[in-house]
């Protein structure tokens, strides 16, 4: 049976990941910060064994894996999916606490993570991690640098990790998601509409424009590049950064 982890499992792209794993019949873990979503969870998924833990803590990435040692002693795939939009402002208005709390979560956190999970990965000459990055590396929106440093900061590690654990039979790979259909993209859609005094039909329409497909990216579509790339399908296929964004070209 494989094993997988999952930061960030409670809600939105993290628990659809866990519900497709989980139909495959993988043995899945997860944490999350949002102690509602954790209860919702565990009376829609109740097959995934999951636990509150903040992952830019590193006491509480250890509680987490802690648990997770008491019910196997083998992590077949991480799926880094934790990421916080971090401050909207221009950089000279960033404060410090918001810098470093972008950079420990969504950076620090995925190599907390990875650091738990890669020496059994080494050793059993098998594995595969996932990060999920964003498109706004490439389209790079103003005032958004922490999230977008961060993020890259994360596919630099990717890349390199790649390299470096390759020859121990270990993959690892990053998603570029684009205008995903969640959440998220409705609350800044919504704030967009209320600063422009736009409908959130035509916000949403115009960002559109500057997608190929024209089309949101469903997180179900996420999902699938998720669980191949952690197949055997994938097994030559390491250090890439792969778009699933309809061909994004710009965002504001």
């Amino acid at each position: 049976m494989t094993t997988v982890v999952i930061t960030g499992v409670a809600e939105g792209l993290g628990r659809t990941v866990a519900a497709m794993f989980a139909r495959q019949g993988a043995r899945v873990f997860g944490c999350d910060v949002d102690d509602g979503a954790l209860t919702s969870l565990a009376t829609d998924l109740p097959e995934v064994i999951a636990k509150r833990a903040d992952v830019s803590d590193p006491a509480d990435v250890d509680a987490f894996f802690r648990m997770i040692g008491q019910h196997t002693d083998a992590v077949d795939v991480l799926v880094n999916n934790v990421g916080i939009a971090g401050p909207r402002a221009p950089l000279e208005e960033v404060t410090l606490a918001e810098w470093q709390q972008s950079l420990q979560t969504n950076l620090t956190g995925a190599f907390l993570c990875i650091r738990q999970v890669l020496s059994g990965m080494k050793t059993r000459h098998h594995g595969s991690i996932i990060n999920v990055s964003t498109g706004s590396v490439r389209t790079l929106p103003p005032c958004r640098s922490p999230y977008v440093v961060s993020k890259g900061a994360l596919e630099s590690l990717t890349r390199t990790l790649a390299r470096e654990v390759g020859p121990f039979g270990v993959r690892c790979n990053a998603i570029q998601p684009g205008m995903m259909d969640n959440a998220r993209l409705m609350r800044v859609l919504t704030r967009v509409a209320q600063q422009s005094g736009k409908t959130l039909q035509d916000v949403e329409a115009e960002q559109l424009q500057f997608v190929s497909t024209r089309s949101k990216v469903q997180m179900s579509e996420v999902a699938a590049m998720v669980l191949f790339l952690a197949s055997d399908a994938a097994r030559n296929i390491t250090g890439q950064i792969i778009g699933v964004d309809g061909g994004i070209e710009w965002e504001a």
